[in-house]
């Protein structure tokens, strides 16, 4: 994975958000855990000037469980962002 790629993308959301503004951003990678997700975005944020606040995680459905000895099978992660007003 690229994770400056990742991080680059992100970076461009100070840009694109409003004060109040809502980033709603998904990873379905099972190399990203939903840990050094939440960093990628987290360091973004700070870089772009942005203060933001996450509103919600999101998860994969019940029907999509994860065994607990393959933790990379908790591929699919999402979070709700808001930015301060």
């Amino acid at each position: 994975l690229d994770y400056q790629t990742i991080y680059d993308q992100y970076l461009e959301f100070g840009e694109l958000l409003r004060a109040g503004g809502v980033l709603m951003t998904y990873s379905c990678s099972g190399g990203v855990n939903p840990d050094l997700f939440q960093k990628i975005i987290a360091g973004a944020a700070l870089d772009a000037g942005v203060d933001a606040r996450i509103t919600a995680w999101l998860h994969a459905a019940p029907d999509h469980p994860v065994a607990l000895n393959f933790p990379e099978g908790e591929y699919l992660k999402g979070l709700i962002c808001r930015t301060a007003n």
